[in-house]
């Protein structure tokens, strides 16, 4: 049976991190373990997390020994990780009741490598529904990545929207780079995408982004113009390389 594991950093989450937890106590396939890693938050997040660790044995904490951001967070959820499929949730977000169910079937009924849902925009302007009838079904890399590097759209390079086979992450010991704070998502993304296979996308909306003021997506300063850049520095040499190995073996195909 496949099993999820839901990797969740929290960082001083605990205005928003209730609501979050108790969308994942409604999932309707209840295979799934959630693996909250909290990054040496000062606030009273560690208390909310337990509170729900209490009547829920497929929750647990790790905490990390000092804040080192969410890059890190991710990679530790990684070790942590149980199941054979993995994803990673922001804590101020929040789930539709058939978010794991959706995953789970999706990976049960095709030979994939990652799958993909629609999602809402939400802030306190209200909620904005993102989706497209333009994508959909299985598609191949090369579609998979572009929608990945678009700057609009239902996939782009978001984690929380995706699931992925945990085996292949470890197998070509992917990460997170903690050098970047900024677009560290989407590097993963493409990182990923270029050693899998196969790819199922639908539109449906079952993902809760919650946008607020203070995001970092949403701040503009030198630190973070460095990491965009950086970033689709790694996004390019990674398409880059893999097509300088793809027409190398080619040559060594037709000698």
């Amino acid at each position: 049976m496949l099993l999820l594991s839901i990797v969740m950093p929290l960082y001083n989450e605990e205005r928003l991190l209730s609501r979050c937890l108790e969308s994942i106590e409604k999932q309707i396939n209840p295979n799934f373990e959630v693996i909250m890693v909290n990054d040496a938050s000062t606030d009273n997040t560690v208390a909310v997390a337990q509170s729900f660790i209490k009547n829920n044995p497929n929750f647990r904490l790790v905490n990390q020994p000092k804040n080192q951001g969410i890059s890190a967070a991710r990679n530790r959820g990684i070790k942590e990780a149980r199941g054979q499929l993995i994803t990673f949730l922001d804590g101020d977000d929040w789930l539709e009741p058939q978010y794991t169910d959706y995953f789970l079937q999706s990976f049960k009924n095709y030979s994939i490598d990652m799958a993909v849902c629609g999602y809402f925009k939400e802030s306190q302007h209200g909620t904005i529904k993102v989706w497209g009838k333009h994508v959909q079904g299985l598609i191949n890399r090369t579609e998979i990545i572009r929608h990945i590097t678009k700057i609009s759209g239902q996939v782009m390079g978001y984690t929380w929207n995706k699931v992925y086979r945990l085996a292949l992450i470890k197998q070509n010991n992917l990460k997170f780079e903690s050098d970047l704070s900024l677009m560290e998502d989407q590097v993963f993304n493409v990182q990923y995408a270029t050693v899998a296979q196969n790819f199922y996308v639908q539109p449906q909306p079952l993902y809760h982004y919650w946008q607020h003021v203070r995001s970092a997506t949403h701040t503009y300063d030198l630190e973070n113009a460095k990491s965009i850049g950086l970033a689709n520095y790694r996004i390019v040499k990674t398409l880059l390389d893999v097509k300088t190995n793809t027409s190398e073996k080619e040559e060594q195909a037709n000698d």
